[in-house]
């Protein structure tokens, strides 16, 4: 039974995690709560120790994996202690909210042979799957991503009113769900982003954070990807944030449709259209990353994302922030 921590729990993406980790038999040695507010629950729950701090956990246990969770800012500080230690850990995204923090993390890692795993979960999606059709590798020629989630209220529902502050959490709906997007933009395209623009607003809630912004994104290969995301859906129980897109992959378009995706081509006697049912609703898949970690641990494989892609992912976030600062002006990427 391998021994697991839980890191900082003030963060709601806790709960996704919460029943893969009791179907999956392992025991929970110890979880560390600042704010004291999910900390205590938790520990009743798995019947362990609720800790101040993740230093203090780390004083008194010794867990084989940890899950990492907390404040954007506070990341890299987290991340480090653990690799100090040696303990594989996932850690939910951005990592951090600077870019060259990540970059570091990613340089230790990898000196370190360390086990690290970001949950990047379109690539594990079926989205994903179906967008690259079996094949290793697939030619994009142009992605449009939406991802537009409930108002920022929620986070203060929720417990985590630094969210709204971008000294804290580096930045609102790009650097938080956006992320995903140009992730799977990232994977998808195969090609170096050359340059990035963005235009963003702050108008609707007038916080420090965007409501709303557009990213372009332009590879070597002359693809092309834009990306909008937001705090703007009107969210509720049954129907959450907006998840839309449409990608041309060869011959082949692809589009979001009600409940899964369709395939449209030119066939030999026309137009050829296929509907592929797809799970769209992307809290399910946490759970299927609990899964991959455990196994990917146990059979000493590679994880699904690690500090090098959150890096990657993050210096596009930075770019995009710094165009839509400067009136949307085109960011060139030197490498």
């Amino acid at each position: 039974m391998k021994k697991v921590a839980l890191i900082d729990t003030a963060h709601w993406h806790v709960p996704l995690y919460l029943d893969a980790l009791e179907k999956s038999g392992v025991e929970i040695v110890g979880v560390s709560d600042p704010t004291e507010t999910t900390g205590p629950a938790l520990a009743r729950k798995f019947r362990t120790t609720c800790f101040a701090s993740c230093e203090e956990l780390l004083a008194h246990e010794r867990p084989e994996l940890a899950f990492v969770f907390g404040r954007h800012i506070d990341m890299p500080r987290i991340a480090n202690l653990l690799l100090d230690r040696g303990i594989p850990f996932a850690m939910e995204k951005p990592c951090g909210i600077r870019a060259a923090d990540v970059q570091q993390l990613a340089e230790k890692a990898a000196h370190r042979h360390a086990f690290v795993a970001i949950p990047f979960i379109f690539r594990l999606s079926d989205t994903m799957k179906v967008i690259q059709g079996g094949e290793a590798a697939i030619r994009l020629d142009h992605a449009s991503l939406r991802f537009v989630a409930g108002p920022p209220s929620r986070y203060l529902r929720a417990g985590n009113p630094w969210m709204l502050e971008r000294v804290i959490a580096g930045g609102g709906p790009l650097i938080n769900v956006g992320v995903h997007m140009v992730d799977l933009f990232r994977t998808l395209s195969g090609s170096k982003i050359v340059a990035v623009s963005a235009f963003a607003t702050s108008h609707i809630n007038k916080l420090s954070i965007e409501d709303f912004i557009t990213v372009t994104l332009q590879c070597a290969s002359g693809a092309i990807g834009t990306i909008e995301c937001g705090y703007t859906f009107p969210s509720a129980p049954g129907q959450q944030r907006e998840f839309t897109f449409s990608v041309r992959a060869g011959n082949r378009f692809l589009r979001s449709v009600d409940k899964g995706i369709e395939v449209i081509r030119d066939g030999v006697n026309g137009i050829e259209r296929e509907f592929v049912p797809a799970e769209f609703e992307t809290d399910l898949y946490y759970a299927d990353f609990v899964q991959h970690v455990l196994k990917a641990l146990k059979d000493d494989s590679l994880a699904v994302a690690d500090f090098r892609d959150a890096a990657a992912v993050l210096e596009l976030v930075e770019a995009a922030y710094r165009s839509a600062s400067e009136g949307g002006r085109t960011i060139h990427l030197s490498h």
